[in-house]
């Protein structure tokens, strides 16, 4: 009757104060708790986002601790996690100043979230100098230096954290991006490296070496950095996963789909493996085996979008256009926001003569993305080629306005313009053009190669010629 959804990592003890709590509230009769224990269940109903049972909670803190310095503490503190940190901060200077460790974390996340990281990293400095090895603290000064792009700073604690804890993925991943935004990867490479002297069975840290390699495109380095992962490891399958892509990435397709094979021994293959496999076998001109692998993959997870848009790209390039259409619109409603299938999705539509569906793609795409010249180009095109010459202007002048310094809008406008027998104002957008790109004029005359021969054209581009 009164127990609670409890969470599975929650034991018996927490369990058992739940139900006590709840007992009490239906009873509505007092119970008494120790303070920690109110924590607990404040804890609890944070999770669960339970607002109500959090004020009967400090309501019950309140009549059994009115005085107590965690009072005030827990209330910043839930503060925080329902995201008001300029209220935390005032339950926090309600507190005497104090050097609680406790209050001086919360503080300094009350400043974080108020981007006060100057502040934050300045509280934080001052309690790592009594927790050199405490990862909560570490890691949130990681952090903070990286809001003021630090990341010298910031790659300087996270190192301390690998030292501290070597098997944590996050860390790892942090670290290498971190030091590829400083623009030095050499230093994440260097200290890995440095790390493996001193632990050369590591085979975790050994596949982030491969990592830290693939990061600075040193396919030869990484490929040889995984094999001693798989070496010391043989069942570690993100070596092998990450092997392939290296391999392919030197253009040897066949060994990458056998790395990618050989992980399957220690791990069934799942969506993302017979899709790489698939891709490989693209790249090697096998279309019916990548097909093949493909609709592996979609039998392994229908809603593994890439695979449905990878195997309309091969259809419709055999030819099958309504089959094509068919598997994009299935990767579109899966993903519905990806412009890529999107503008595959009307450039189809567009070759079997659909005219309204493309339209109504290429307009989702330029909703999701009105910087795109290419689909502003690629839909005006559609509008022209089936006589809607105002139509494809109006919808081109629109895309300047938003786009001023792309020269290949003016260029195309100018184009419409002159197909449409209005030289004078193709004229003008023809020098705008010239004026932001002078070298892309190329593609206005295979465009429309009947004016090659205009003079005024000549005339201007002999005069913005560097």
């Amino acid at each position: 009757m009164y127990e609670d959804d409890l969470t599975p990592r929650e034991d018996n003890n927490t369990k058992h104060l739940i139900n006590r709590f709840n007992k009490m509230i239906e009873s509505q009769r007092f119970e008494y708790f120790e303070s920690e224990e109110i924590e607990r269940i404040i804890d609890h109903y944070c999770e669960k986002e339970d607002k109500k049972k959090i004020i009967k909670a400090f309501s019950l803190y309140e009549k059994l601790f009115p005085f107590s310095f965690q009072l005030n503490l827990k209330k910043a503190q839930v503060l925080i996690f329902f995201d008001r940190p300029q209220e935390a901060l005032s339950k926090l200077e309600e507190i005497s100043t104090t050097k609680n460790e406790d209050y001086l974390y919360t503080l300094s996340i009350a400043h974080s979230k108020l981007k006060h990281h100057t502040k934050s990293i300045e509280i934080l400095e001052e309690l790592l100098i009594t927790n050199p090895f405490n990862e909560e603290i570490i890691s949130s000064l990681a952090n903070e230096y990286q809001y003021v792009s630090d990341y010298s700073r910031s790659n300087d604690m996270l190192e301390k954290l690998l030292m501290l804890d070597s098997k944590n993925d996050l860390y790892w991943y942090t670290y290498i991006i971190s030091s590829e935004i400083e623009e030095n990867s050499n230093r994440a490479i260097d200290f890995i490296k440095k790390y493996l002297h001193s632990n050369p069975y590591d085979y975790e840290a050994w596949f982030y070496l491969g990592a830290a390699y693939q990061r600075k495109e040193d396919h030869l380095n990484a490929i040889e950095a995984f094999d001693y992962t798989i070496y010391i490891q043989d069942d570690f399958v993100k070596a092998y996963i990450n092997k392939a892509d290296s391999l392919s990435e030197l253009g040897y397709y066949q060994n990458a789909i056998d790395c990618c094979l050989d992980s399957a021994k220690y791990r069934e293959p799942n969506a993302a493996l017979f899709y790489d496999i698939g891709d490989y076998y693209e790249k090697l001109d096998n279309l019916e085996k990548a097909k093949s692998y493909f609709h592996k993959s979609i039998k392994k997870d229908e809603n593994f979008d890439e695979s449905w848009f990878a195997l309309a790209l091969i259809i419709d390039l055999q030819g099958q256009h309504t089959e094509a259409s068919y598997h994009l619109k299935k990767a579109i409603d899966i993903n519905p926001t990806n412009i890529d299938y999107l503008f595959s999705y009307a450039q189809i539509h567009e070759k079997v003569g659909f005219i309204k569906e493309a339209e109504i793609a290429y307009r989702k795409v330029l909703e999701l993305d009105e910087f795109d010249s290419e689909t502003w180009l690629n839909y005006s095109h559609l509008l022209f080629q089936y006589e809607s010459h105002s139509e494809a202007i109006d919808l081109l002048k629109k895309a300047i306005k938003i786009n001023p310094k792309k020269a290949e809008l003016s260029y195309r406008i100018s184009a419409y313009l002159f197909k449409s027998g209005n030289d004078e104002l193709g004229l003008k957008f023809f020098k705008e053009a010239l004026i932001i790109n002078y070298e892309k004029h190329e593609d206005f005359f295979r465009y429309i190669p009947s004016v090659k021969s205009n003079i005024i054209l000549l005339n201007l581009l002999t005069k913005h010629k560097k």
